[in-house]
């Protein structure tokens, strides 16, 4: 049901943008932004982790959640960790369950859920295609100089002819690894990868999850 136009972390790690909307097409005449809710990769497993459960469904543990009111098709927000701080001291209209510790966003996996609604006495098109009528989407992002540091680190390894770069072939392995987990939604695999990547190796002892999507396909 709906699109993310932008979703990521600024180059100095500071500030989360996201831009998105209903998906245009007919179908979704009569559908409209419910809330976004944010939550961090850690939340996901002590959620889903041990249980094997397809974290597509929104958690109840989050550091912001806003609602959207009235019949509103698109949103564009710039967060931070003062937005974050803000939330969990149930500043303003957005709240948390959890406050965001970190002191900039570059050190954490982040996943936006955005539900959406549909229109008072209205129903969904039974003939809209597989996976586009799920109320809520999620979308995972992280901050990508983080990653750029990192490969950069590993570029050393090049400059010895005498050894095989193991620690940089490892690190292109496993990011290549994340991304196919998050692209085919294999979240609680793909939280692993990152921690590889990033330290804490195993810290949450998740080895695998296999997801199966339910989908009911009508085209």
């Amino acid at each position: 049901m709906l699109i993310f136009d932008q979703l990521r972390i600024s180059d100095d790690g500071r500030r989360l943008y996201i831009n998105m909307h209903v998906n245009e097409a007919s179908y979704f005449e009569n559908v409209f932004l419910d809330s976004i809710t944010i939550t961090t990769a850690d939340k996901v497993l002590e959620a889903y982790g041990s249980s094997n459960t397809d974290p597509t469904v929104t958690t109840t543990d989050y550091i912001y959640r806003q609602t959207f009111e009235g019949a509103q098709k698109e949103a564009a927000l710039v967060l931070d960790k003062g937005s974050f701080d803000a939330a969990f001291s149930h500043i303003g209209s957005a709240t948390a369950t959890y406050a965001f510790d970190a002191n900039d966003l570059s050190t954490s996996l982040f996943f936006v859920y955005v539900k959406c609604k549909l229109a008072s006495g209205t129903t969904l098109d039974p003939c809209i295609p597989c996976t586009l009528d799920e109320e809520v989407t999620l979308g995972v992002t992280f901050d990508t100089n983080a990653l750029y540091q990192k490969v950069m680190g590993y570029t050393r390894e090049l400059a010895d002819d005498c050894s095989i770069p193991t620690g940089f072939i490892d690190f292109i392995l496993n990011f290549n690894a994340f991304k196919a987990a998050i692209e085919t939604q294999h979240f609680i695999p793909a939280i692993n990868f990152w921690q590889t990547m990033f330290g804490n190796k195993g810290a949450y002892g998740i080895s695998s999850f296999n997801a199966t999507k339910k989908c009911g396909c009508h085209g």
